[in-house]
């Protein structure tokens, strides 16, 4: 990696320096109180069965990267099948303690040049636009938070609180969803002889921009049971991530 140029037009001046400045970009650092522990005991919330770990675990591919423990899925799905009980428990004892463990939000950092950025033929700074960002997260970590994800989901959904016209978070729409749209609705209105227009907006760095707080605060005035709530606090808690030069808290 070469000499990053930060926002204030200074450049880095040796390796490390860059790889910290990159990491800082791109993981702000939260202020310290804004997702408390949680110390109460959730008593009401549906139990996870193994038949719900299993389902998660199938529509999950194997092939992932493993995070900083080294085990892929497929190993994790493994040792499911020799005590699909052990995982159960371990999952509801969380979610009743509304935790997330530490351990499985610890993320392994890669950086990769973006696409058409050919660093070697920049100049001797590159900028810290020029790299994608990789997080390995621990297998185990993943399939508990997808099934907190489908819990959260489905009280989005049953409780109303997607919009009908909403295409992200809901099931059996995407993107391609709306690009369909999209198309269908342009084609109609050639048909039609009236003028098209489009308006496209891209906030920049919003998932990094994103205040917990806010949005603990939106789960709570949606009416999201607590015991989601919870888990979803403890699992921005505490976060850490790392590389291969250096750990970062």
């Amino acid at each position: 990696m070469k000499n990053i140029r930060m926002e204030k037009g200074e450049y880095t001046k040796n390796f490390r320096d860059s790889i910290q400045v990159v990491l800082e970009h791109h993981f702000p650092r939260s202020e310290d109180g804004i997702v408390k522990k949680q110390v109460k005991i959730n008593m009401n919330f549906p139990v996870i069965t193994q038949e719900e770990v299993k389902t998660v675990m199938n529509d999950m591919d194997l092939n992932k990267s493993p995070g900083p423990d080294g085990l892929t899925l497929g190993v994790i799905r493994e040792l499911f099948f020799l005590d699909p009980a052990c995982f159960s428990v371990l999952f509801n004892d969380c979610t009743r303690q509304g935790i997330f463990p530490d351990y499985r939000k610890i993320a392994k950092v890669i950086l990769i040049p973006k696409d058409g950025k050919n660093l070697k033929r920049l100049p001797l700074v590159s900028f810290i636009s020029s790299y994608r960002l990789i997080c390995l997260l621990p297998a185990w970590g993943k399939v508990y938070d997808k099934i907190i994800a489908q819990g959260l989901l489905y009280e989005l959904e049953s409780k109303g609180k997607l919009h009908r016209k909403q295409l992200g978070l809901r099931k059996q729409r995407s993107t391609l969803t709306t690009l369909d749209k999209y198309h269908n609705f342009i084609i109609n209105a050639k048909t039609q002889k009236i003028i098209t227009l489009a308006l496209s907006l891209d906030i920049f760095d919003a998932f990094n921009s994103v205040i917990w707080e806010d949005l603990i605060n939106c789960l709570e005035e949606n009416g999201i049971s607590a015991y989601l709530i919870d888990v979803i606090k403890d699992f921005l808690r505490n976060r850490r991530i790392y590389d291969d030069i250096n750990k970062y808290n």
